[in-house]
């Protein structure tokens, strides 16, 4: 008798636990641009740059994938997320994107431990989806500041500010991250040719 309600009580469990199903998570990635095809007017061919880990709030260190609703109100989307963090992709897309560009005579990023002539800070100030109060309309912006440094002296060279708005064409994650990657090609874009003419 034991026996018989000992194998019902597991039959129960693993049922129980079959029908149990956890919600799929979608991982979503930044494009890889490629500017190996632009021309810049100045560049910096006799200068090695460093570009260091992009500063940004705690939000941007982790794989949670954010909105704002009614610009005081932070959710995450909670069947998407992000493959990288947006601090290391930016980073990554950035330090990608020099190296294809060839300003300047080599590009290393923070981890090597070659000395550099020009260290570029990156500040992530936001890059976020944003939906209005009645949910009805979404657009992404996108603030950045670029940093060029003397490494021998650590004084500031140039500094300049990138700000993007883009309306979203799909309200949900998809539609925030094609908004967001596009902005972002713009901004790197912007940022190439701001590092190009601070090589005068």
């Amino acid at each position: 008798m034991m026996k018989n309600i000992y194998l019902i009580t597991i039959f129960i469990f693993l049922l129980s636990g079959c029908s149990i199903t956890k919600p799929a998570i979608t991982e979503y990635r930044l494009s890889l641009k490629d500017f190996s095809s632009k021309s810049y007017t100045n560049t910096c061919k006799d200068k090695s740059l460093k570009v260091s880990s992009a500063f940004s709030s705690n939000t941007l260190m982790t794989l949670e994938m954010n909105y704002m609703q009614d610009k005081h109100k932070i959710y995450s989307y909670s069947q998407s997320q992000w493959n990288n963090s947006p601090n290391q992709e930016i980073s990554s897309q950035i330090f990608s994107a020099l190296r294809d560009a060839k300003l300047f005579e080599s590009v290393q990023n923070a981890k090597s431990r070659s000395r550099s002539d020009l260290i570029l800070e990156i500040n992530i100030q936001d890059f976020m989806q944003y939906f209005s109060d009645d949910l009805n309309s979404s657009y992404v912006r996108i603030v950045m500041c670029f940093t060029l440094i003397d490494a021998k002296t650590n004084k500031s060279i140039a500094t300049k500010s990138f700000s993007i708005i883009k309306d979203v064409e799909s309200l949900d994650a998809m539609g925030g991250v094609e908004a967001l990657d596009a902005g972002l090609e713009e901004v790197i874009n912007e940022g190439l040719e701001f590092l190009s003419g601070a090589c005068r």
